[in-house]
């Protein structure tokens, strides 16, 4: 049931040099019910998109996932984990690198934790069965009772976690575009949005509809849910939050905390301490 690595491979997936894809994995799996992959992804990292016949939970131990899923984009630190269904097109992005940890579910297996694209809180214990059940897959021995009891943990403690909200959907219309891509590359922009629809050619009006009608929210709420969960992969790095809030396009660290607290329910100082 393990999948068996070489230590040539090991070391190859550790370094980020995996020479055999996951789908490759999933396709030579045989009677196995999960597989698991890890690689230590380096700093700037993007994947393609791609899906698996699968389901994929989606980890990082260290460093910040940014998970791009159809017309969604989420952001995902190592105290959450993004569950994907099979068919589900995605690809991940490493700004600070990551120590990529996921595990591949046999469809008949699993259909019970849902088939919709979703984040997940992580405990400590969760993570610690994660990191167990993926260790165990790579190991080139017969899966025993004791194996199938620890997975069995895993999946019990991932149905009882709630659903977090670490996703922002993304305005699929073509004419903002530019916008979009200006503020992931910028978040500090504060260009307001009667300045973004001169610019791109539409009306205030239009702008405002087209945000309501794609994401659920207006502009302004849309560009603050996208500057706080940016604002995870630079406090990841350690940077301080005076800069961070300057970064993100706050006036001052006052009103990034505040904004931060309302959002996550914790301060930026406490939410890696967590």
């Amino acid at each position: 049931m393990g999948q068996v690595m070489s230590p040539k491979r090991q070391g190859e997936e550790k370094a980020g040099l995996s020479h055999i894809s996951s789908n490759e994995q999933i396709t030579n799996a045989g009677d196995k019910r999960v597989l698991a992959r890890q690689v230590d992804m380096p700093p700037g990292h993007k994947g393609s998109f791609h899906s698996h016949t699968w389901y994929q939970l989606m980890y990082s131990s260290e460093g910040v996932l940014n998970v791009d899923v159809s017309d969604q984009a989420m952001v995902v630190p190592p105290q959450r984990a993004v569950w994907l269904p099979p068919e589900c097109t995605h690809r991940a992005f490493a700004p600070s690198g990551a120590k990529f940890r996921s595990l591949y579910f046999r469809p008949d297996q699993v259909g019970y934790l849902g088939h919709a694209c979703k984040v997940f809180n992580i405990t400590n214990l969760t993570r610690e069965l994660i990191l167990a059940v993926v260790a165990r897959c790579d190991v080139d021995a017969q899966w025993q009772q004791p194996d199938f009891n620890l997975l069995t943990v895993l999946l019990d403690q991932l149905s009882a976690q709630p659903q977090v909200s670490l996703s922002l959907l993304m305005p699929q219309d073509p004419r903002l575009d530019v916008l979009v891509k200006t503020l992931q590359l910028s978040p500090e922009n504060d260009l307001s949005m009667q300045l973004w629809a001169s610019k791109l050619g539409v009306s205030s009006r239009t702008l405002t509809r087209i945000f309501l009608s794609e994401t659920g929210m207006g502009f302004r709420e849309w560009r603050q849910r996208q500057r706080l969960l940016h604002s995870l992969t630079l406090l990841e790095q350690g940077k301080p939050v005076t800069q961070v809030a300057l970064d993100v396009g706050y006036n001052s660290p006052s009103a990034f905390s505040h904004a931060f607290q309302q959002f996550f329910d914790c301060s930026p100082r406490d939410y890696f301490a967590k």
